[in-house]
């Protein structure tokens, strides 16, 4: 019997996961973004948000103390 194996995480959802001071819950509270959407983000490879989820992210990270932008995980997870 096949079992269900989650899926890889995005290059967002894994440079999250090695943040020691930020998760999704901190990073929900700062973008104002739902939980449901920032864990879609980190494990689907093929998720593209709107550009405004992106904006408000891009925000929240900047509020954290963070000098990233989520375009540059999100071009480099997808194949052209």
């Amino acid at each position: 019997m096949k079992r269900n194996l989650p899926e890889k995480r995005s290059h967002f959802g894994i440079w999250l996961d090695k943040q020691n001071d930020i998760n999704i819950s901190v990073l929900e509270e700062a973008s104002n973004i739902g939980y449901a959407t920032i864990s879609k983000i980190c494990n689907n490879q093929n998720y593209l948000p709107r550009f405004s989820t992106i904006a408000k992210i891009n925000k929240g990270l900047k509020e954290l103390g963070k000098d990233i932008n989520l375009n540059d995980f999100l071009i480099n997870s997808l194949e052209i």
